[in-house]
């Protein structure tokens, strides 16, 4: 007979060896790992959100230690940013010394007590010398006087405007906010430095935090290895036909004989489910294919099929879209209308396959120039279009920057077969609503404004304004089209 630890030895080999101690170990290692990537993110995350929340609490604290200051010294002024957050304090006259504590009635350790009472931390009063170094004239509790002060995370000595992040207080390091106090001529003179807490304090409850979220997660992982580990023992039975089965369904090998079909317990009902798998991976696979050959047939249909762009169909569409969209008060947009300077002559000299490479490179040249929600097209020939939505305040600003950036672009010259070709493009832009919210307007101004571009020497833009005409000398066959005559 086999000593206990060897047979305990055999047994457990045995076990990892079937296929229920693979699939137990492999599921378990599955969640393990799972577990461990979910941990680590929700770690960096909470880690990630303190560090935020301190840079905010002491953006927020230094602000109330501004607005304490300016309540008591009504001589300073601030710098305000657009997001109305002040970025440091202007005075002409230093700020709690002798005489300003006998205007005012108030020591800096008064003023520095309204600060710090509002946001539950220290809160100190700093003096620049000459080379920029702080020094502590009073805390909130009218002591601290003569620590110094430094910033390890700034580039800058001492920074000139709002600062967020760890300094050196003395001997000790705090998270603060620091709110520079500078002289009309933009000297620094001192500041205001508001305490989130000490490094030992805020790093103590950080650690305390990551503690318990670790032993929960631990359990947690613990409590769900348990439960797979029985789930798995009650609900797997080895079944390695059918799992080989499975094996060339997912390989996608849908002919193969599904074994076991013929039974009538349990395991002749999952031969008959894996059959009616079988059948319907069958049937999806020759859906997916319909699926494919009508979406190629779809994006043939709206897009170009050289550049790969969408068509004058599709641009038609999704203008008309654009325009119902603004017309519901949801938005703004520019449409361009381009026409390539002098690419008659790149067919003319190199033949049309060189004027088909320069088309593709035009549009790979175009598209990094828009933000992901502009539509660029080729409307045919050396004619492409583009709708630019309107994000900022500015749609003209907005407009000329792209158009400036695709005018550069293609100015740039390119290469064929080893020869340089040099091409330009002229743009005219519309915008609507302010230059018309039908399509066919749109599309007749923006028309206009090119024309004047190509009129104006090429290789520019420009944009629709009221008044623009287009002088037309007997050109009939450009009227018998029904576009203006416009040069090429």
């Amino acid at each position: 007979m086999l000593p206990l630890s060897r047979r305990i030895t055999a047994r457990c080999l045995s076990w990892t060896r079937s296929l229920l101690g693979r699939m137990t170990i492999f599921v378990l290692a599955s969640v393990m790992l799972a577990y461990a990537l979910g941990s680590g993110t929700g770690l960096l995350i909470m880690v990630r959100g303190q560090s935020r929340q301190w840079e905010h609490d002491a953006g927020l604290y230094a602000q109330v230690a501004s607005t304490a200051l300016r309540g008591i010294y009504t001589f300073v002024s601030v710098h305000i940013d657009r997001d109305g957050r002040v970025n440091w304090i202007e005075t002409g006259r230093p700020v709690g010394d002798d005489p300003s504590i006998v205007t005012t009635g108030f020591t800096p350790a008064d003023v520095l007590a309204l600060a710090s009472a509002q946001t539950g931390q220290d809160v100190w009063l700093v003096t620049a010398d000459e080379a920029g170094r702080l020094t502590s004239v009073s805390d909130s509790q009218g002591q601290g006087a003569g620590l110094r002060f430094t910033f390890p995370d700034s580039e800058d000595q001492t920074p000139k405007r709002l600062f967020t992040g760890w300094i050196e207080v003395g001997s000790s390091t705090h998270f603060a906010g620091f709110m520079p106090i500078l002289s009309k001529e933009g000297r620094l003179t001192g500041g205001l430095v508001a305490s989130v807490g000490s490094a030992e304090a805020l790093l103590a409850a950080r650690n305390q935090a990551l503690r318990t979220l670790t032993l929960l997660m631990m359990a947690t992982l613990a409590a769900s290895a348990f439960v797979v580990a029985i789930a798995l023992r009650r609900a797997f039975r080895p079944i390695p036909a059918l799992t080989g089965v499975l094996t060339a369904l997912a390989d996608n090998d849908t002919g193969v004989r599904i074994p076991f079909q013929e039974r009538t317990d349990e395991l002749g009902q999952l031969a008959t489910a894996i059959e009616t798998l079988r059948c319907a991976v069958v049937e999806r696979g020759r859906l997916r294919r319909i699926g494919e050959h009508a979406a190629v047939m779809e994006h043939r249909a709206h897009h170009d099929s050289l550049t790969g762009l969408p068509n004058r169909a599709r641009f038609t569409a999704l203008l008309d879209g654009a325009m119902e969209r603004m017309a519901a008060g949801t938005g703004a947009y520019n449409l361009m209308l381009m026409d390539l300077d002098r690419f008659k002559e790149v067919n003319d000299t190199l033949g049309h396959a060189a004027g088909d490479a320069v088309l593709v490179e035009i549009g790979l040249r175009i598209a990094p120039l828009l933000a992901p929600h502009d539509v660029v097209a080729r409307l045919g020939g050396d004619e492409f279009a583009l709708l630019q939505r309107v994000d900022g305040s500015d749609p003209v600003e907005e407009a000329q920057r792209v158009a400036r950036a695709i005018v550069a672009a293609v100015a740039r010259p390119f290469v064929y077969a080893g020869t340089p070709v040099s091409i330009g493009v002229s743009i005219g832009i519309s915008g609507m609503p302010d230059d018309g919210a039908e399509r066919s307007v749109l599309l007749e101004r923006a028309d206009l404004a090119l024309y004047v571009a190509k009129k104006e020497g090429r290789g520019r833009f420009a944009l629709y304004r009221p008044g623009m005409t287009m002088r037309i000398a007997g050109d009939e066959a450009a009227s018998a089209c029904g576009r203006p005559a416009r040069p090429a």
